[in-house]
């Protein structure tokens, strides 16, 4: 926690610069609290290596941006329309960041003193996941688990540890057995709440807005029940899964363990925003009169009111940097704890024959994820 509150006040006074130091303290953090029969894992990644990956995903992006700025000024009329090369285009960047980034991740993990690396593309990856999310939609949904096995065994199959490849054993039909019933579930509420749509609106025309809201208000509540066991179920399923030649993972993690962390972020948010609320505001009417008649002497607008927008726009600031905390310590550390806790390795002495290969990855992917806002944190 404390590692989290200083890397957040850095953060704000660097403007956010400090977050690639702060990325790599927590990630070495992790791994060498990270544990097999006694033996930690290391991360040998660098802040630098975060920072140059990012300015050259900006470099990249950049021409991407300003292309999308002048052809929404020539298509003034069509700018709805001239958005969609962008979207596709940050649509395709995320797949083939999504495999660079990891890539970097696998390169700058070591264990036994042997590195983890993969080989592969990002762009075969990337289309390869594109096919797979049409076929998804397709399907409403039903492809999925089998777009999830393809991918990871991809993934699996070009990570090595040494000179040892790994592999994924977890197919479509086991993750559809586990959870088809979400999937049910899910499909039953979406077809529900669009006959409702048509018929409140057609009993109650003037009621769209009221609608709307009681439908947001109910995917949230679906969502708090059904995600945090989807994701149990995900979350065992691939480290079921999990091969490095005979060595096989086994885990034992829960929904109920998702359950906990999630409620403990969501009330130790609203117990922060709460105390943050409270004392902003004791400090806000001790300092109203105060203010009022600096203001009254000096004439109206003064250095006060710049004064008083900056210590609003750091309240602000501090508001999200203690969201920012919770969310990252109990989501973040938390679940990182719980999913290597509940997880047992076997046949651990067959990778002893184990030998060094290959080479740190480029950090074009961690650029991207940082620069495009995804699959970044830890």
């Amino acid at each position: 926690m404390r590692l989290l509150i200083a890397g957040g006040l850095f953060q704000i006074t660097t403007f956010g610069f400090y977050r690639f130091w702060l990325i790599t303290k927590l990630r070495r953090h992790l791994w060498s609290n990270t544990q097999i029969d006694g033996e930690a894992f290391e991360y040998t990644g660098t802040a630098k290596e975060l920072l140059i990956g990012f300015l050259i995903a900006l470099a990249i992006l950049g021409p991407i941006y300003i292309a999308y700025a002048i052809l929404g000024i020539v298509l003034e009329e069509k700018y709805a329309f001239a958005s969609v090369p962008l979207v596709i285009a940050m649509y395709v960047l995320a797949h083939f960041g999504s495999y660079r980034a990891r890539r970097y991740r696998a390169s700058r993990t070591v264990f036994r003193g042997i590195r983890f690396w993969m080989t592969g593309s990002g762009w075969p990856y990337a289309v390869r996941a594109i096919l797979w999310d049409v076929a998804t939609v397709l399907t409403l949904g039903l492809a999925l688990p089998w777009a999830m096995a393809s991918l990871e065994r991809y993934r699996m199959r070009n990570t090595y540890f040494g000179s040892i490849q790994g592999d994924f054993a977890g197919t479509g039909w086991s993750l559809f057995k586990r959870g088809w019933w979400i999937w049910v579930l899910g499909l039953a509420g979406l077809v529900s709440l669009a006959a409702l749509i048509v018929v409140l609106t057609k009993l109650s025309p003037g009621r769209d807005r009221t609608v709307l809201q009681a439908i947001v208000v109910l995917l949230i509540l679906a969502g708090m029940v059904l995600l945090p066991l989807a994701l149990a179920i995900l979350t065992r399923w691939r480290i079921d899964g999990l091969r490095f030649g005979d060595v096989t993972a086994a885990s034992r993690f829960r929904a109920r363990t998702y359950y906990g962390l999630f409620f403990k972020l969501v009330f130790s948010s609203l117990g922060f925003l709460l105390t943050f609320g409270i004392v902003a505001g004791l400090l806000g009417i001790l300092s109203a009169g105060v203010f009022k008649e600096a203001m009254t002497a000096a004439g109206g607008l003064s250095w006060l009111s710049i004064g008083a927008g900056l210590l609003v726009a750091i309240g602000y600031l501090v508001a999200l940097l203690g969201l920012g905390v919770l969310q990252r310590y109990f989501l973040g550390r938390g679940l990182w704890a719980a999913i290597v806790g509940s997880t047992t390795i076997a046949n651990l002495p067959s990778i002893d024959a184990a030998v060094a290969a290959g080479q740190p990855a480029g950090v074009l992917g961690e650029g991207l994820a940082d620069a495009l806002d995804f699959n970044v944190g830890l």
